[in-house]
């Protein structure tokens, strides 16, 4: 591959990524993270899982935004000053772009961890992974990531540029510049020199022919024109074009800053949550795979269904992770690689910058794809966003499970009411109350023992 093929390549995946690609996945990124945010926010999907996938789809749409943003700045004449507001923004752009992908990051090692803790060591879970402390964990994350990258705006600042787009013609020299001429068009100069010139001849200070004369005119005219013309192409030689860009500051060209902010991101950033989510991520698989094999021996019916329920979820999560690792470790590598190689030569950065733009769109890609893993692998999410935008009614088992916490609900409040202690909800109450208070229902009476149906024993 000679250096013009380079050249190719780096301008054709500017082209086809950030002007054709980008557009397409963050239209349907924002469509589908949109349509998470409010799913997974109804009542009935409350859990501490759920709120780290909101979060991450919140984090995920910003991320979007201003993918397309920066993607700007392949456009033509995106320099011009009349977009000077977005190249005034541009670093705090690039500042909310990373922070958002940093958050992402590390929510995805978050659940993965939570979900491990979960899997694995139940008893603890139940303790340590609930809803009130994922929201604590989300805020910390977040604050962290918009502290840790802070500094990039600071890294830019404007340029202006003025470029000469084409030479000016002398009408347009003669136009800007009015002074030089009279109302009739003559120019003063070469004027006035051909009336001193008759002047001091007409005076007869040395006698010469007319055609001498006029020679002299000639000449004399001549030079000043050439005068009147490097004067004026001093001033304003030509027409030019106003242009704004960003360059580094003195902060973005320290070479000690860059080097300590490149290898602190790339650890902090990529290899380390990378490391991480790949060793629980192996847990998680190999706990799924351990508790498939279990199922096929339960006789339980009630325990092979919740088990199968929580394997669903872990299936959901293990396959948002393998996206996450698929999209995410080539730009991993190459963050290490530019740290380690650093500049290069004019072959080496064309290619460079070309894989950077495939490489960020499987980011963008990462961002864009998490709710089609939502409809293929998880029921409830499909049966909410169902209930949601089609006006159908949900399931049985969820209208009874949500009949049955407000009917619970409900007794809690009469007997706060009432003023009775806690204490009289203990089974022997219960026990007792039922024994010697009349049936609710006559049907258990009726029916023969060995004959009750499993709609009747509602909890």
């Amino acid at each position: 591959m000679s250096e013009a093929d380079t050249y190719v390549f780096r301008d054709q995946s500017r082209f086809w990524i950030q002007r054709v690609v980008v557009p397409i996945l963050v239209c349907i990124g924002a469509a589908g993270n949109i349509l998470s945010i409010i799913v997974l926010t109804r009542r009935r999907m409350r859990s501490s899982t759920n709120a780290y996938l909101t979060a991450l789809a919140v984090a995920d749409l910003i991320y979007l935004l201003f993918v397309l943003l920066l993607s700007f700045t392949h456009y033509p004449n995106i320099h011009d000053h009349k977009f000077e507001l977005y190249w005034r923004f541009y670093g705090i752009s690039h500042w909310l772009c990373d922070a958002a992908s940093s958050t992402s990051v590390w929510l995805t090692v978050s659940f993965t961890m939570e979900r491990y803790i979960v899997v694995c060591h139940p008893m603890k879970g139940k303790v340590l992974c609930t809803e009130r402390r994922a929201k604590s964990i989300i805020a910390i994350i977040s604050i962290l990531c918009i502290i840790l990258t802070a500094t990039t705006p600071f890294e830019y600042q404007l340029a202006f540029h003025d470029d000469c787009i084409r030479m000016c013609e002398e009408s347009e020299l003669r136009a800007l510049h009015p002074e030089h001429t009279d109302d009739n068009g003559t120019d003063t100069f070469a004027l006035g020199s051909e009336r001193n010139c008759s002047r001091e001849w007409g005076e007869g200070v040395i006698p010469a022919d007319e055609e001498t004369i006029q020679l002299f005119m000639n000449s004399t005219q001549q030079l000043f024109q050439a005068m009147v013309n490097i004067q004026l192409m001093n001033t304003t030689c030509c027409v030019k074009n106003y242009t704004i860009k960003t360059e580094g500051t003195s902060l973005g060209k320290n070479r000690i800053y860059r080097s300590m902010f490149y290898w602190f991101s790339a650890i902090v950033f990529a290899v380390l949550p990378l490391a991480l989510i790949a060793t629980f991520n192996c847990f998680l698989i190999h706990s799924v795979y351990k508790s498939y094999q279990t199922r096929k021996v339960m006789t339980n019916s009630q325990e092979q269904k919740s088990q199968t329920q929580e394997n669903r979820i872990t299936l959901l999560l293990i396959s948002i992770v393998v996206l996450f690792l698929v999209c995410q470790i080539p730009t991993a590598s190459f963050l290490i690689y530019e740290a380690l190689v650093g500049q290069a030569d004019d072959f080496t950065e064309n290619i460079k910058a070309g894989l950077g733009n495939i490489f960020n769109s499987l980011l963008t890609l990462n961002a864009s794809c998490n709710f089609i893993l939502y409809c293929l692998l998880s029921d409830k999410y499909r049966r909410t966003c169902k209930a949601l935008f089609f006006h159908r009614d949900l399931n049985r088992n969820d209208s009874l499970f949500k009949s049955s916490r407000h009917s619970l609900r409900m007794s809690e409040r009469k007997l706060l009411k009432r003023g009775k202690s806690t204490y009289v909800c203990t089974p022997k109450n219960l026990e007792t109350y039922s024994l010697n208070s009349f049936p609710r229902s006559k049907s258990m009476i009726q029916r023969p023992l060995g004959k009750a149906q499993s709609t009747d024993l509602v909890t």
